[in-house]
């Protein structure tokens, strides 16, 4: 059979090899040039004459498209270029940023490095399952689009680190929807646990500062209000202890069952400033926080303005509270023939019917949004992320998180037979 045909010649070492070599390409989020290099070298190489699309200076999406013999749907493939440490001043995000935050390695079918699984990996298995299909010969009735972005990872202008380079959270995807390349469905190629979902979180940042006064260390007057002193670092820890608070409750009553699975909107606290680290003998004269809070799909961003602006009102700290990145969350519609044909994929070569999505996949934002924003039906599938620990518990063990080469190749296989059959299915009237 041809299908089978097509399956058996992804080929398991060269799906490993390209993804740990894609995955030691520095790639941080607004420094993704040498990425976009090696996808669009390994795009052309392979015969597939992809098209640089400039988003920024030294931010270019890749795209590439198989085309199909007309009259039938059109699938888009979508991964994402940048990861999310490597850039200068990282370490005050990751405690330290270590060899697996930025690069790959393989030991024998073990995949490690968060770029292969976040998303050298799943970019690698469509490329593959793609290859395989030109390879062998099958003329597709839909185009099939293969689209490397820059921009998924959630970073966002605010305070000094201003223009493109910091711009996030689906700027690459969206460039691609708003410049024509649009098409019948997208699958956002994301580590899923072999799980699919058509339904993602919004999200807000916000900035909340509060202001105190700069008084040399000799004359700060103790004891003093909290609340009302002249330390803003000191003013800002009764709000922090309240957003932990709401946070924590918020979590429980803003969980719904969604999209496959089940979404917890959850909120942390990503960066705090105040003070001059070289200049200490003064009060804290400005302090600013950084939240992030998941939204539901169709909530409102000015809603949970609203309600942040509530929470630190009643701790009796003034507070100014601004949003500086907002993005809604979206539940596809028309996404049923996708669903069907990833179930149908996934029973044929994992064996077994697809599982539940986990819940900490739903409430993550990712470019699956802006296609489902744009009236692209979207899902997103992939691979299991192991952890070493299942096999041999050892909380201390470095190296933890892998892909499974023969994860990656059930995954490539899947892939390349949900484009099989949606782009042979019939476009119909438009």
């Amino acid at each position: 059979m041809q299908t089978d045909t097509i399956l058996a010649s992804i080929d398991k070492e060269e799906l490993a090899e390209l993804s740990v070599h894609l995955g030691n390409i520095p790639s941080p989020t607004g420094l993704e040039e040498p990425m976009g290099e090696a996808v669009y070298t390994w795009l052309e190489t392979n015969g597939f004459h992809p098209a640089k699309m400039e988003v920024a200076p030294g931010r270019n999406n890749v795209v590439a498209v198989l085309k199909g013999a007309g009259e039938g749907k059109s699938l888009l493939f979508n991964s994402h270029m940048d990861t999310k440490y490597g850039a200068p001043g990282d370490e005050w995000g990751a405690g330290a940023v270590l060899p697996r935050h930025i690069s790959a390695w393989r030991d024998g079918d073990r995949l490690y490095g968060s770029p292969v699984f976040n998303d050298r990996g799943p970019m690698a298995a469509f490329f593959l399952a793609a290859k395989a299909i030109r390879d062998g010969g099958i003329k597709l009735k839909g185009d099939l689009y293969l689209t490397a972005v820059v921009g998924e990872i959630g970073s966002a202008p605010v305070d000094e680190f201003q223009g493109p380079r910091y711009f996030g959270k689906g700027v690459g995807a969206r460039h691609l929807v708003h410049h024509g390349v649009v098409a019948d469905f997208a699958l956002v190629a994301e580590c899923t646990s072999f799980c699919v979902t058509w339904t993602q979180c919004g999200c807000v940042y916000f900035q909340i500062t509060t202001m105190g006064k700069g008084i040399y260390t000799p004359y700060i007057p103790r004891p003093t209000p909290r609340e009302t002193g002249p330390n803003a670092v000191v003013k800002m820890a009764k709000i922090i202890q309240a957003l932990e608070d709401w946070a924590d409750d918020y979590i429980e009553r803003e969980s719904a069952t969604i999209g496959g699975g089940t979404i917890r909107p959850n909120a942390t606290i990503g960066a705090i400033r105040g003070g001059i680290p070289h200049k200490i003998s003064n009060s804290v004269g400005r302090c600013s926080l950084y939240f992030d809070v998941r939204l539901l799909p169709g909530k409102s961003p000015l809603s949970m303005k609203r309600e942040i602006e509530r929470v630190i009102r009643e701790t009796g700290v003034e507070a100014e509270v601004r949003p500086y990145m907002t993005r809604r969350g979206f539940e596809a519609e028309g996404h049923e023939p996708l669903v069907d044909s990833i179930q149908r994929a996934h029973e044929k070569v994992i064996g077994k019917p697809m599982g539940t999505i986990d819940p900490p996949i739903t409430s993550m934002w990712r470019d699956m949004n802006v296609f489902n924003e744009a009236g692209i039906p979207a899902v997103t599938y992939g691979p299991f992320i192991r952890e070493t620990w299942q096999e041999k518990p050892d909380p201390n063990a470095a190296n933890r998180e892998f892909l499974h080469a023969d994860d990656l190749l059930a995954t490539s296989k899947a892939y390349a037979l949900i484009a099989m059959d949606i782009c042979n299915q019939d476009a119909g009237p438009s």
